[in-house]
Order: structure tokens, then C-alpha cells, then sequence
């Protein structure tokens, strides 16, 4: 094992879109400090409505290759604006619209990953661009 047992280590699990998982990345490395990093186009959604079995299959297994090698404590799932997963920003007619739509997708999500990984703690996160362009995290 590469990190100290004592260290915390957190899971992220983020989308492949690239307008956001550098900055996603570099944030959630300042709040949790180290922690493996999951990428998957639609990020939580492969838990909490995945299309495709396979992704949720996929995403789940590396969740917990991720605790077993690195001893991870903490699940951080995220999910983010106009994601084409979800059809995109389109889809909704609003901000608060979307935002309502994610925090529902990414609440269930902790639960059904509660379930699977009763000893992680989850927290979930929706990824958004501020009016600079900058990635926040909400």
C-alpha cells in the first residue's frame, strides 16, 4: 500500500467532461487532500439511474478496489452543469430547475451507495461554473 494507514483517503467520483474535472480535481485536492479519482461519463449517474448496467457495474467495482488497496474512508460523488449525460443544460428551464434535478440524482445515489458501502461516509456535490468561468463546488 502506497499511502500511510493512518492517512485519510477519499474516493471522487467525477465525469469526463472536460470543462470541468481539472478544476473539480484540484478542488476537491484541497478540501479532502489525497484521494483516488473515478472518471465516468455521467459521474453519480452510473449509481443512481446508470443507462448502462456495465457503467454501474464498472464504477462500483472500482469503488471498491479503492477501499480495499487505499482504505478509503470517504465517497465523494459529483455531478455537474450541463452534463450531456442528462441531456444538458436543455433539458431544464432553469438553473434552479437542474440544480433540483442533480441534487435529487446525487441524494439517490449516497443512499444506494450507503447501502453497497455501509462503512464510507458519502457526500455529494454538485459541480457548477461561476460567472468568471471558474468551477465552484455547491
Amino acid at each position: 500500500m502506497s499511502e500511510k494507514a493512518s492517512e485519510k483517503m477519499s474516493i471522487v467520483v467525477s465525469c469526463i467532461d472536460h470543462r470541468f474535472w481539472p478544476e473539480t480535481l484540484s478542488l476537491c485536492q484541497k478540501k479532502f487532500g489525497h484521494f483516488d479519482s473515478i472518471q465516468l461519463a455521467g459521474a453519480s449517474k452510473n449509481i443512481a439511474s446508470a443507462s448502462n448496467p456495465a457503467n454501474k457495474k464498472t464504477l462500483l467495482e472500482n469503488i471498491k478496489i479503492a477501499i480495499k488497496l487505499h482504505l478509503a474512508e470517504t465517497l465523494i460523488l459529483t455531478n455537474h452543469l450541463d452534463c450531456g449525460a442528462y441531456g444538458g443544460s436543455k433539458n431544464f428551464t432553469s438553473f434552479k430547475e437542474e440544480f433540483d434535478f442533480h441534487k435529487k440524482e446525487l441524494d439517490r445515489a449516497k443512499k444506494i451507495a450507503e447501502k453497497i458501502f455501509p462503512r464510507l461516509k458519502v457526500k455529494t456535490f454538485f459541480v457548477v461554473k461561476n460567472k468568471k468561468g471558474k468551477v465552484e463546488i455547491k
